[in-house]
């Protein structure tokens, strides 16, 4: 449906009004987006911006009025953006930047430390879990939605709100690759309802396959890199020691296989800068049981042998972040620093 409305964006018939007007035209813009149920709208903004093939004054009120959403209104711009992925008939294209907006605005929500009240969360997940579970994603979509459903799992696990929908969306995936993506990208606040049933699917055993199989691809090892340091987090944070450790040493060896047999230290190089995110995000979160670990597996990545001195920087910068982002870190004392060495040896 068209609309008539004197305030479509970037309509021929009836251009955005001049920037001396901009008040007035992004307030009554934003009224009338927020007044419908219609994604028409919210679909057309989200087109200019994409492509952005308008007039400078055209092309600045669209901004403006995206920011105005950002900024005032960012529970329903992010509904209006789940809106327009799932249901608006529009381009692939266009779908793919809702998600990357959205993607955004969850970014600049979580710096902000922005209060998700208990209702609002209830429909992000319920919106990310149709998306997942409804529609054929390509892999760049799939992506952006794990990325999504990282940011809002950990104001949903720390309200103790369940997510039963994503554990059985997870427990349902055949393609390793989304189940190792997805669990990766998720923060270190996950229950134990939620963690054990993927333990009992056999989630360890997917990743030391993807770790350690002869047939890897390089993509599915840095994935498997990265879920295997998730889930180390995990189990520290569920006081699992025995299986901490036994993770811990098949990711070094690992990576040593990776760097002095397969003769892909890039590959490796990529995964450590995966850590290194990861670390940053979630290094506030730490306790000392954490910290001690992460410390501890950053000095052996950092000390396998045949690495480059590119590699070990990067493995150094993990130690670095973690340092610099924990609450209260101190530096490893030397008594640590040579019982980690030792335990590098034994893995030999």
């Amino acid at each position: 449906m068209t609309s008539n409305s004197r305030y479509d964006v970037g309509s021929s018939s009836n251009p955005s009004p001049p920037l001396t007007e901009s008040k007035n035209y992004i307030g009554e813009k934003a009224k009338q987006i927020l007044a419908t149920r219609q994604v028409e709208e919210i679909a057309n903004l989200v087109t200019k911006l994409c492509y952005g093939k308008e007039t400078k004054e055209t092309e600045e009120s669209s901004k403006l009025l995206y920011k105005s959403f950002t900024k005032h209104f960012p529970k329903v711009l992010s509904k209006k953006l789940f809106q327009l992925y799932r249901l608006a008939p529009v381009t692939p294209k266009i779908r793919s930047f809702a998600l990357t907006l959205l993607d955004s605005l969850l970014i600049d929500l979580e710096d902000s430390r922005f209060d998700w009240n208990t209702e609002s969360l209830k429909h992000i997940k319920t919106h990310l879990t149709a998306c997942l579970v409804e529609q054929e994603t390509s892999d760049h979509d799939f992506k952006l939605l794990s990325r999504i459903v990282s940011r809002v799992a950990v104001d949903i696990f720390i309200n103790n709100i369940s997510w039963d929908e994503l554990l059985a969306y997870m427990l349902s995936l055949n393609q390793n690759k989304r189940l190792l993506l997805i669990f990766s990208d998720l923060p270190m606040v996950l229950d134990e309802e939620f963690l054990i049933p993927l333990l009992e699917d056999d989630l360890h055993l997917k990743i030391i396959s993807g770790l350690l199989s002869s047939d890897s691809e390089d993509e599915e090892w840095c994935l498997a890199f990265g879920a295997g340091f998730s889930l180390i987090l995990q189990l520290v944070n569920l006081e699992k020691k025995d299986l901490v450790w036994d993770l811990v040493y098949v990711v070094v060896h690992s990576v040593r296989e990776m760097v002095n047999v397969k003769r892909r230290e890039i590959v490796v190089r990529k995964g450590f800068m995966k850590l290194v995110k990861k670390v940053r995000r979630e290094a506030m979160r730490f306790r000392e049981a954490e910290y001690e670990v992460v410390s501890r597996l950053a000095l052996m990545l950092k000390s396998v042998n045949g690495v480059c001195e590119a590699t070990e920087m990067a493995a150094k910068m993990i130690h670095e972040v973690l340092d610099r982002y924990y609450m209260g870190g101190e530096a490893l004392d030397l008594a640590l620093i040579n019982q980690s060495l030792e335990m590098l040896k034994s893995c030999k």
